[in-house]
């Protein structure tokens, strides 16, 4: 197949250009003019074209001979900051003008999967979310710009499969983890939060601050967080991997065409289960605390892609932790990092 990847350089993009490139297929990577890993993505055997997705003739020359388009270029939280206007222009003018050139090659387009993102909902409320979360379970009303800008793009594309009949899915990413990022996620440690309760001067966030400070003194820098009745955390992300399963699962799947698919990693996790095997995998020691603010707890259902198109995830917690030990002690594995070195 011939493949268009947006996003090409970026942690996600890299690795499934590789998995198909690995396959036989002919990939080709949109990348902005400015993009300094673009060398990156050349080195493993993609062809590169430059251009802008906010000017509509740079992404509609990307399209010629195209069969199959993975729309991942986006401006996102972490590579940031971004303006408004950026977030604007890169993603929802962005994905306009991906969708229009779609529809201008419309009889050779086979599939366009839009990927968007669970900052679309609100899953922080003061009690935590207890029932799985399912694509329509909780309403899209985020108005922070990344969240927002995901939203409207969502909307574009869905008005792009009901009016145009284009082959369109749209795509949920959890949080995602790439090469040992799991063992940098800074609400792991302790520092992170004795940090944020810092910045508060009521009595009872001064004393949590004390409490934290004295923690790490005791060098405890790995947290159990908890909620105000002792719950510990819970979240649900994803590993690279399997994103890429997600990928090659759903090519050209009609029942996918019009639908909205929400995937994470084989299962949640609590603070609880990964703090003490973390600690133990890097040899650092932990305290449970809790903390009167709103929790991390949260999981997603997962089976409408199960249905659809057989999604399997197989990454878990632990496993992702394991490889991100291995990670770090060689820099090496099976997952192109974000930052690639060519020299």
């Amino acid at each position: 197949m011939n493949i268009l990847i947006t996003g090409i350089t970026g942690r996600i993009g890299a690795n499934i250009a590789k998995f198909f490139l690995d396959k036989g297929h002919n990939v080709t990577g949109f990348v902005w003019v400015k993009d300094k890993q673009s060398e990156k993505m050349s080195l493993i055997g993609a062809k590169i074209i430059e251009g802008d997705l906010s000017n509509f003739e740079d992404v509609v020359s990307a399209f010629k001979d195209q069969e199959i388009i993975f729309h991942l270029g986006a401006a996102f939280q972490s590579g940031g900051p971004f303006s408004p206007n950026q977030y604007f222009d890169i993603n929802v003018k962005g994905t306009f003008n991906i969708l229009e050139s779609a529809l201008r090659y419309k009889n050779e387009i086979k599939h366009l999967i839009i990927t968007s993102s669970d900052a679309t909902v609100f899953k922080y409320p003061p009690n935590g979310i207890e029932n799985p979360i399912k694509e329509d379970s909780l309403p899209q009303n985020i108005s922070d710009w990344y969240g927002y800008s995901k939203i409207l793009t969502e909307n574009i594309s869905n008005r792009f499969f009901s009016a145009e009949k284009l082959p369109i899915t749209i795509i949920r990413f959890a949080m995602v983890w790439g090469a040992g990022e799991i063992l940098n996620f800074n609400q792991f440690y302790t520092s992170h939060f004795m940090d944020q309760f810092s910045q508060y001067k009521d009595l009872k966030s001064k004393s949590i601050f004390r409490k934290l400070n004295n923690l790490l003194r005791e060098s405890k820098e790995l947290i159990i967080v908890c909620d105000k009745n002792g719950r510990p955390w819970k979240k649900h992300v994803m590993d690279i991997r399997d994103i890429i399963q997600a990928f090659e699962k759903i090519i050209g799947v009609k029942k996918t065409f019009g639908e909205t698919y929400q995937i994470a990693g084989k299962s949640p996790f609590t603070w609880d289960e990964v703090i003490p095997y973390i600690g133990l995998k890097i040899n650092k020691n932990h305290c449970r605390v809790e903390l009167p603010i709103n929790p991390t707890f949260y999981e997603f259902d997962l089976s409408k892609a199960f249905n659809d198109f057989n999604y399997l995830p197989e990454w878990d917690a632990k496993m992702m932790i394991n490889d991100a030990v291995r990670f770090s002690e060689t820099e090496k594995g099976s997952i192109i990092p974000t930052v690639y070195e060519t020299n």
